[in-house]
């Protein structure tokens, strides 16, 4: 059976990103999503779990919201960054 490592915090942040970078007045293309989300995982400690490669990581094994105000802190240092300065092509 092959396991696979995987950084639950990637997936808080995408799902952050989406509800709250229309809010921020920052790009939503997938190029600024990707910046805002790169600066925002680079800042914040990872939380790594592991799982079978066929299986799903169960959403309650990081459903504690204590990592909830530091990622929206940094995401809105990152919207601030990209907004001034487009990476777009």
């Amino acid at each position: 059976m092959e396991y696979k490592l995987v950084n639950v915090m990637e997936d808080r942040v995408f799902r952050a990103i989406n509800d709250t970078l229309p809010q921020l007045g920052c790009c939503t293309c997938a190029r600024c999503k990707a910046d805002v989300a790169a600066y925002t995982l680079s800042r914040i400690k990872p939380h790594y779990v592991t799982t079978r490669e066929d299986e799903l990581v169960s959403k309650t094994e990081y459903m504690d919201g204590e990592f909830d105000t530091e990622i929206l802190q940094v995401i809105v240092q990152a919207a601030e960054l990209v907004s001034s300065k487009p990476n777009h092509d």
